[in-house]
């Protein structure tokens, strides 16, 4: 089992246990008013409970090792806080209830002296009992709600939650000392316990408010600038920062410029299949593949035409000025219907990437409003065939390109094909190319080192990713398939023959092929350095990489742990089971602040039981490793980062790129429940708000 698995199982224990401590103290409550003589079957079951219970614990303590093995943030709130507020309270209980469950179940005498004198008394032994259950049902709470970065007044909260019940059942056990005050230690006892349940109440309805109106706190509030305080008193102030507006890059004078217009809208759609369903487009889905060569400028009008929910264009994997970046409520306000922005900037990285809005994305995207870039390089010959094929689930509907059905494409017999996957999608799609032999050249618009043929295995991408797999094509027809749109196939036919009858993928194939893993693939390069066509940030990274295991205090000047998670969270006011970011929802997930020059090591721990590809905006990360292992092929240049499940990857990135850019999961339902956060240049601010008047919601 990996770590997430392992993760799991704890929680179902965690849940057996605080279960069974409950039960077993309600069956000791109510066996011990059973005033019949004789033995007690209750008291049969409640020992039986405990026995359980004390396995259960024991048995949370076992899984640690395997945990910690993962790493240590998957057992960091379990050692710390979770175990040992268990232990004692289930020890006391052991103690206290045992013998007093044993001498009572033959008995039926009201005390029961153990052999340390703990379950001399129901009162004793009940209470302790109540204490473990306490214990038990605040350890799960602090699994669910809590997570690996519990606040201090959250851990107080919890445990004056598990207190105070143990105290209540302590007072409304109390005997009275005396027929004659029987009913005045009653009234008293009464009174107290209402007092500490009312005081409970109100402590959990006010921590309720307060995390309510944490998560409205950021509604219209403008992003800070970082003001440097891991830099020391020379860095910049907030007063004296730049605004993400004037951080436009250089534009040469006399580049060509490459002038695109896109107009977001509204519309019905049907599809190949007949299909038909609402859409909302940059006039076609997806929306029309923008080129451009090394050097050109890249200038996009964007309009809206009815969008009710705004758009913007987020340039996904480039690496824009920071100004150019796309995201609404950071670098600039939703383009609603009616109004129109522009987007300029130098194509400085060649490869292929993707566009699409960033406001209301979860919804924007899904919907259709997204396209391809492809940027290519002046001196690399082209292939004879390039085919871009962006592959997306729409309303249900899944496409390969424009299609749901068949997608044909002529190629002559030993000539060159390239063709560029995109996963457009919220989902990891997995493909099958049958009919040859091919190469994976690029992976995430960055050239592959000294690619090896593939045969019988499939390229897997996470969303937002990208690969370019290429062959010389042959005599026979070659197609493309794709897990995530089971009626959709792209063929390469050579002219004059016929297209291969449509039909779905083998029965099993996309379960049984074995994926291709791009950390042993390609060839490592002898200099330690960068891949060919690697971008600038791309390079220093690598170049840092090299450093790093040399002398990694003067190569990395920064190291960040990022820990994604579920929990119970308010995301903008609603209860949610969010996804989480180091044990908050966006907003409200600090940023990782950097200066200009910073090589930062991220470690990134996925906790939960569902992949998250980790997308920094601006800047390219180069991998050190997954799961403790280094790739052992060609540096691996990623800007999608696809995390599975129970998963520890260690990434460097170069901090060459000021700005105020997010870095959230690309599942965008992930991120518009709470998965995102800011990557933030020290002397760095943005005048945009999230939500507000502009109604600003970047995922």
């Amino acid at each position: 089992m990996n770590t997430s698995q392992l993760l799991a199982v704890d929680l179902v224990l965690s849940v057996l246990a605080a279960a069974a401590w409950t039960a077993a103290a309600w069956m000791t409550v109510v066996s011990s008013t059973d005033r019949k003589p004789g033995p007690r079957r209750g008291f049969d079951l409640a020992l039986l409970l405990v026995g359980a219970a004390v396995v259960l614990t024991v048995s949370r303590y076992a899984l640690l090792p395997s945990l910690v093995a993962g790493s240590w943030w998957f057992a960091s709130e379990r050692i710390t806080i979770s175990l040992p507020l268990t232990a004692i309270p289930a020890a006391w209980a052991a103690m206290a209830g045992v013998p007093f469950l044993l001498r009572r179940r033959n008995t039926g005498s009201k005390t029961a002296g153990g052999r340390w004198g703990f379950g001399k008394t129901r009162r004793a032994a009940v209470t302790a009992l109540v204490a473990a259950a306490a214990a038990a049902v605040a350890s799960l709470a602090l699994v669910l709600v809590l997570g690996p970065f519990p606040a201090p007044w959250s851990i107080a909260v919890l445990l004056f939650m598990a207190g105070g019940t143990t105290l209540i059942a302590w007072i409304a056990l109390a005997s009275p000392g005396g027929a004659g005050s029987a009913r005045t230690i009653g009234r008293r006892s009464t009174t107290a316990a209402a007092a500490v349940a009312v005081l409970m109440l109100c402590t959990a309805l006010g921590s309720g408010v307060f995390a309510w109106l944490g998560s409205r706190s950021a509604d219209g509030a403008a992003i800070a600038a970082a003001v440097g305080h891991h830099r020391g008193t020379g860095a910049p102030t907030a007063e004296d920062s730049t605004p993400v507006t004037s951080l436009v890059g250089v534009i040469p004078g006399d580049a060509v410029v490459r002038h695109y217009e896109l107009t977001a809208r509204v519309e019905r759609l049907t599809l190949p299949s007949g299909q038909t369903t609402e859409a909302w487009t940059f006039g076609s889905v997806p929306g029309p593949t923008l080129e451009a060569t090394l050097g050109e400028v890249v200038e996009v009008v964007l309009k809206n035409r009815d969008v009710a929910a705004g758009v913007t264009v987020h340039w996904h994997g480039y690496d824009v000025p920071n100004a150019m970046d796309g995201v609404a409520g950071a670098t600039q306000d939703a383009v609603m219907p009616g109004q129109s922005t522009t987007y300029r900037f130098t194509a400085a990285q060649a490869g292929t990437y993707w566009y699409h809005t960033h406001q209301d994305s979860a919804e924007g995207v899904r919907k259709g409003l997204y396209g391809a870039f492809v940027v290519h390089h002046p001196a690399e010959v082209r292939a004879d065939t390039d085919i871009v094929v962006a592959g997306h689930d729409l309303s249900g509907l899944g496409l390969l390109g424009s299609s749901d059905r068949s997608s044909e494409y002529r190629a002559a017999p030993g000539t060159s094909v390239r063709m560029r996957l995109v996963n457009t999608d919220s989902l990891p799609q997995r493909y099958l190319v049958e009919g040859t032999s091919f190469k994976a050249v690029a992976v995430d618009g960055t050239d592959v080192n000294e690619p090896q043929d593939i045969t019988g295995k499939l390229v897997r991408l996470g969303a937002g990713g990208r690969v370019d797999i290429a062959f010389t094509m042959p005599a026979s027809p070659v197609t493309l398939r794709s897990d995530s749109a089971a009626d959709a196939v792209v063929v390469v036919v050579p002219p004059g023959s016929p297209a291969p009858a449509e039909g779905r993928a083998p029965s099993g194939v996309f379960a049984t092929t074995p994926v291709l893993d791009f950390l042993d693939y390609g060839h490592p390069l002898a200099s330690g350095g960068p891949p060919p066509g690697a971008t600038a940030g791309a390079a220093a990274v690598a170049a840092a990489s090299a450093g790093a295991s040399k002398s990694p205090p003067s190569a990395v000047t920064r190291e960040e742990v990022v820990v994604l998670d579920r929990q119970f969270r308010f995301v903008d006011g609603v209860p949610r089971y969010a996804f989480t970011v180091n044990g908050a929802a966006y907003p409200l997930v600090p940023s990782i602040e950097v200066a200009e020059g910073d090589t930062v090591k991220v470690t990134v721990v996925n906790r939960t039981a569902e992949p998250h590809p980790m997308h920094p905006h601006g800047h390219h990360v180069q991998v050190l490793s997954r799961n403790g292992v280094a790739p052992s092929g060609s540096p691996l240049i990623l800007d999608t980062v696809d995390v599975q499940p129970g998963e520890v990857w260690e990434v460097l990135l170069h901090a060459d790129n000021p700005g105020i850019w997010m870095d959230h999961c690309h599942n965008l339902d992930h991120a518009a429940e709470g998965m995102m956060m800011m990557l933030k240049y020290e002397g760095v601010s943005s005048p945009f708000v999230h939500g507000g008047h502009a109604g600003n919601r970047p995922e």
